[in-house]
């Protein structure tokens, strides 16, 4: 076993279960270390965000950022049941294929989709695994994800990356994004987060043939997703 990491965790897990305002020397005391081993553990921890010190008193506690760690009550199993009518109802109104789409790394699977009646219709692959470059599935889930945005980036030049970083934070501040034919010839697709605990779990879109579903089309679409979700 790692010892710095089980320091670490026995820090953490002393803290929250010990009132989450505690001192250095209780800390120590506790755990049996060094008092100047568990400061330098809470200054790194603190420099990551997951912990802060009291503004009053030279205690610490932990900090909300630790809830990122948790996905075990994220209801996966559900997701699909629950936003099956959403989906339905966007086929319904626009015509064309809608989907919902789950991150697995660095990469995205479709994990549902309903397809219109309609003789031409894009026609998705479910259970594979896609890449993120230009899709808009992609973009939004490395909008919401400065980790994953820097590993796609790699290899790209400098003004790609510029590039990148301003489609990022467009997506960021419109809620929504597009691949207009970048992905595939005369496709278009919009994506939209869907979050659970204001935290992104998946991606819910649409796709469809560039010559009929245009932005203002999808633009309507993501509207109509808002009104209903």
């Amino acid at each position: 076993m790692i010892q710095s990491l089980k320091r670490t965790f026995d820090i953490l897990e002393y803290i929250a279960s010990n009132g989450n305002l505690v001192r250095v020397n209780d800390i120590a005391q506790a755990l049996g270390l060094q008092k100047t081993t568990v400061h330098n553990f809470l200054v790194s921890l603190k420099q990551l965000g997951y912990v802060e010190q009291d503004e009053v008193t030279p205690r610490y506690r932990i900090t909300a950022k630790i809830n990122q760690l948790d996905f075990s009550g994220i209801p996966y199993y559900d997701l699909r049941n629950k936003l099956k009518p959403v989906i339905e109802r966007l086929t319904l109104e626009s015509n064309e294929t809608s989907f919902l789409a789950i991150q697995m790394g660095n990469y995205f699977r479709y994990e549902w989709k309903c397809e219109p009646a309609r003789s031409l219709r894009i026609s998705l692959e479910l259970g594979k695994e896609f890449e993120m470059r230009h899709t808009a599935i992609g973009k939004v889930f490395m909008a919401y994800s400065p980790h994953l945005s820097n590993t796609v980036s790699k290899g790209l030049s400098e003004s790609e990356i510029i590039a990148q970083n301003k489609e990022m934070k467009q997506i960021l501040e419109r809620g929504y994004a597009l691949d207009l034919e970048e992905y595939e010839k005369e496709l278009h697709c919009v994506a939209i987060p869907y979050f659970y605990k204001n935290r992104i779990i998946s991606v819910i879109g649409l796709s469809g043939p560039a010559h009929r579903f245009g932005e203002k089309e999808m633009q309507h679409m993501v509207q109509l997703f808002k009104t209903i979700i």
